[in-house]
C-alpha cells in the first residue's frame, strides 16, 4: 500500500478505531498498542480499498480482531484488573455515562451498538463486518436498548440528576443519533 494513502486512512479513521480498540481493551496503554497494530497490518498487507467505506470496515474488524487476539493470550489472564471506578473518581459523574454503559456491556451487544448509534453502521453492515446474520445484529441490538434501559432507569432511582444535566446529556446524545434508540 502506498504511504500517502496510508496516512489519509490513519487522519481519517483513526478515532473510530481507537474508540473500538478501547471497547475491548479497556485502558489506553493497550488500546494505543492494538491501534498501532491494526495500522501496521494496514501497512504489512496487500489491501486496496475499493471505497472509503470499505476501508473503514476493514479497519473496524481487524482492530476487533487484534483485539480479541491479544485478549485470549495466557499472560494477559495473569494480570491485575483495571478498576476504572478509581481511574476516573475525578471526572464529572453525568459527563459519557452512555458510553461507559456501553463498553460496560457483554462483547456480543458492546460492538454493535457501538458500531450502529456512534458509527453509524446499518444492522447488514454490521452482520457483515461481524460474520453474523442481520437479524442477529437487530436482536442483539434491541437486547442491548432493553439492557441500557434497565440500567438507566436503576440510576435514575439511585442518583437524582437535576433536570440541567439530564437536558445536556439528553442534548449531546441525540447530536450522536442515540437519542433515538432509548
Amino acid at each position: 500500500m502506498q504511504m500517502e494513502k496510508a496516512e489519509e486512512l490513519y487522519r481519517k479513521y483513526f478515532a473510530a478505531v481507537y474508540s473500538v480498540c478501547f471497547l475491548y481493551m479497556k485502558n489506553q496503554a493497550d488500546t494505543c498498542d492494538m491501534v498501532q497494530e491494526t495500522f501496521l497490518r494496514l501497512l504489512q498487507g496487500d489491501f486496496h480499498y475499493d471505497n472509503e467505506e470499505k476501508a473503514k470496515a476493514w479497519l473496524i474488524v481487524t482492530a476487533s480482531n487484534c483485539c480479541k487476539s491479544q485478549l485470549r493470550r495466557c499472560w494477559r489472564k495473569k494480570q491485575v484488573a483495571f478498576d476504572a471506578s478509581v481511574h476516573d473518581k475525578g471526572k464529572e459523574q453525568t459527563d459519557n455515562l452512555l458510553l461507559r454503559m456501553v463498553e460496560e456491556l457483554e462483547e456480543k451487544y458492546r460492538l454493535p451498538v457501538y458500531l450502529y448509534y456512534f458509527e453509524g453502521y446499518r444492522s447488514a453492515e454490521i452482520a457483515g463486518m461481524l460474520h453474523v446474520n442481520a437479524s442477529t445484529v437487530r436482536s442483539r441490538l434491541a437486547k442491548a436498548r432493553k439492557i441500557l434501559q434497565m440500567e438507566l432507569q436503576a440510576g435514575e432511582e439511585r442518583v437524582k440528576v437535576p433536570e440541567d444535566n439530564l437536558q445536556k446529556i439528553s442534548a449531546n446524545h441525540s447530536e450522536k443519533k442515540i437519542g433515538k434508540a432509548w
